[in-house]
């Protein structure tokens, strides 16, 4: 009799710690539901998800929506769009490439782009940092040009440091050339506010590398990433363009600005669509021009986290993800355009990487990795954890979110 007691008083206590955990767990979540549903509130974002997927298992999946009427509620088919989330695509191309032995990161541009052998730079001897709440008018300019002394190199293009910005006319320019071979010899032509190799600026590279990757390839940039990335990791709605299909499906922008709020009467603002994925499009930019959907952004993540590895397929070593992730650059305040003000962070190749997790402050442990886009895409992995952090959304306004979304993130992980 006494020991069916024990048995009967052991088993209460398994009951309701298990009780306690359940409802511990439930607790936290909520912690990130009342996030969500705090940046719907307070007009930073329309309808957002996010992902949380930790040691091999879905940790947690939520979508927020606004039941605006002009906005559409997030699912499976809904289309995002990357923006400079694009970049990190654009640099796992250039890993292909490389442990292919295709190409060198210290080849000079010039090899592949002829109208980059006779790059110019200014000659401006006193320059002001720029940062993301400089908005896009950061390019400097001057009349004061002289014939860059540095060649610039493939690695200069990937770690931000070729000396390009993102010039003011790039977008309409990129609308009216018929490739990235015209759009090349337009680009060719600015003057490089650095001489090449010397200074982190936060710019175009990528949609560079682009071209790049097809004249090495001889593919077509969107082919080649469809055929090398993008099947094999069953990312089967991320591409350049919008069909007819998709358009129902893509997720209307939300605009929060001190020129405009909300969203317009079918859905999508004129404002902030300055890429119009045209199908027939062929100038498909590697620093912006991705769209896709959560799942298969996910799947992108998977490999990363994985070292390279998604389903027994390797598509690139855990040696290239070290270089990725190795120093370049210094982070904000020290560099121009830096990622978003974050303290701790440096610049690896087209990702931020977090070194000093107490200047941070915001839980997050030493090394995760990531970056973010202009509609507030974000990413990042934690390598320490096994774990990576997707945000999905379709949003412009006036306030940015990641320090939020990781310190609440860790709030519930930790």
């Amino acid at each position: 009799m006494h020991t069916k007691k024990k048995v009967v008083v052991f088993l209460l206590i398994i009951n309701t710690s298990c009780n306690n955990i359940i409802e511990s767990n439930l607790s936290h979540k909520q912690t990130l539901v009342n996030f969500q549903k705090e940046l719907i509130n307070k007009e930073i974002t329309g309808s957002n998800e996010i992902v949380i997927f930790k040691t091999d298992s879905l940790f947690y999946r939520h979508t927020e929506n606004t039941n605006n009427k002009y906005d559409k509620k997030i699912n499976n088919e809904t289309i995002f769009a990357l923006w400079s989330t694009s970049k990190v695509v654009t640099t796992i191309g250039m890993f292909i490439l490389e442990e292919k032995n295709l190409i060198d990161f210290n080849d000079p541009v010039s090899k592949y782009i002829p109208s980059f052998s006779n790059l110019n730079c200014m000659n401006i001897k006193k320059q002001k940092n720029a940062d993301f709440e400089d908005g896009d008018h950061y390019c400097l300019s001057s009349d004061n040009v002289y014939p860059c002394k540095n060649q610039m190199k493939i690695i200069d293009l990937m770690s931000h440091r070729s000396g390009f910005c993102t010039p003011e006319n790039f977008y309409v320019d990129a609308i009216k050339a018929d490739n990235l071979e015209e759009l090349m010899e337009i680009i060719s032509k600015h003057p490089l506010q650095y001489e090449p190799g010397t200074k982190y600026l936060y710019g175009v590279n990528q949609s560079i590398l682009g071209r790049v990757i097809e004249v090495v390839s001889n593919m077509q940039f969107g082919e080649f990433l469809d055929e090398y990335l993008f099947t094999p990791l069953d990312m089967n709605s991320t591409k350049f363009y919008l069909t007819k299909e998709d358009k129902i499906n893509f997720q209307p922008l939300f605009l929060n600005t001190p020129s405009i709020k909300g969203f317009l009467q079918d859905g999508i603002t004129s404002r902030g669509n300055i890429l119009t994925y045209d199908q027939n499009d062929k100038t498909n930019l590697g620093a912006e021009g991705l769209l896709t959907t959560t799942s298969d952004f996910m799947s992108f993540c998977k490999m990363l986290v994985n070292n390279g590895v998604y389903q027994g397929k390797k598509i690139i070593s855990p040696e290239s993800i070290k270089t990725m992730t190795r120093k370049y650059s210094e982070g904000y305040p020290k560099e121009d355009r830096s990622y978003q003000n974050q303290l701790g962070f440096y610049m690896g190749l087209s990702v931020y990487v977090l070194e000093d997790p107490k200047i941070m402050n915001q839980g997050a442990p030493k090394g995760i990795y990531g970056w973010g886009g202009l509609q507030y895409t974000e990413f990042w992995i934690d390598p320490k954890n096994s774990m990576f952090v997707i945000f999905m959304t379709r949003s412009q306004s006036y306030k940015g979110i990641l320090d939020d979304l990781i310190r609440t993130v860790y709030k519930v992980v930790n």
